[in-house]
């Protein structure tokens, strides 16, 4: 890509005279003729004039269009400059020639009909686009509403999952209560066995004392007589 340099973007005039004639030489060299007359290559031209001048269909209708800007990648639209540089330079040279070739009254008419379906159309995409606007806030608030139902939804399934595993936590603990608690009745069924046999031969015990006694104040009795 050719970039466009001026005197006033800090080279001298000498050097893009040095520039442009050697950027024509080679043009020339690929066709004697431009499909349209142009004005004559002069000592203030910048290397996009000259691409634009030395132009020829037969040399270069299907070489790629390079824009001979002279934007640089930090330019913006909010000045003067780089806007005019867009619009100069933009065009492919055989749409340059054909608007050159078109009488003044032809490109007023075009540039009439042109504008005016221009505003037409940006009008209805105005239009349009406050619609798609509208539409794509309620889809972003529909959205927020959908986020905001799923993370419920994710907090209640968690929610119900810790609870489900309380349940079984609670589950277990109650089966192995249910489990001690046949264990110690087992336990106190034997304790009570036992104890209902230890009472049952101290009760005996006991009667057999009392008859011992009885046996012996018999007997006692039967002596002191």
């Amino acid at each position: 890509m050719h970039k466009e340099t001026t005197p006033d973007a800090g080279g001298t005039g000498a050097d893009v005279n040095i520039r442009s004639s050697a950027f024509a030489a080679g043009q020339a060299g690929a066709g004697s003729q431009s499909s349209m007359p142009h004005p004559p290559i002069g000592p203030k031209d910048t290397l996009g004039d000259i691409y634009y001048k030395t132009y020829t269909e037969e040399a270069r209708s299907d070489a790629p269009h390079h824009p001979p800007w002279g934007l640089k990648q930090k330019d913006t639209f909010l000045e003067f400059a780089p806007c005019r540089e867009w619009f100069l330079n933009s065009f492919p040279p055989g749409e340059v020639n054909r608007k050159m070739a078109r009488t003044h009254d032809g490109l007023y008419h075009a540039y009439v009909v042109g504008e005016a379906n221009t505003r037409a159309s940006n009008n209805q995409i105005v239009r349009e686009w406050r619609t798609m606007v509208m539409e794509r806030g309620d889809w972003e608030k529909y959205r927020e509403r959908l986020l905001r139902q799923v993370k419920f939804e994710a907090d209640r399934k968690s929610e119900e999952w810790g609870r489900e595993g309380l349940r079984g936590k609670l589950r277990a603990a109650e089966h192995l209560l249910a489990k001690e608690r046949a264990d110690w009745k087992k336990i106190c069924e034997k304790d009570n066995q036992r104890m209902y046999a230890s009472r049952a031969k101290i009760t005996d015990l006991e009667a057999q004392n009392v008859t011992l006694t009885m046996k012996v104040e018999d007997l006692e009795a039967d002596k002191g007589r």
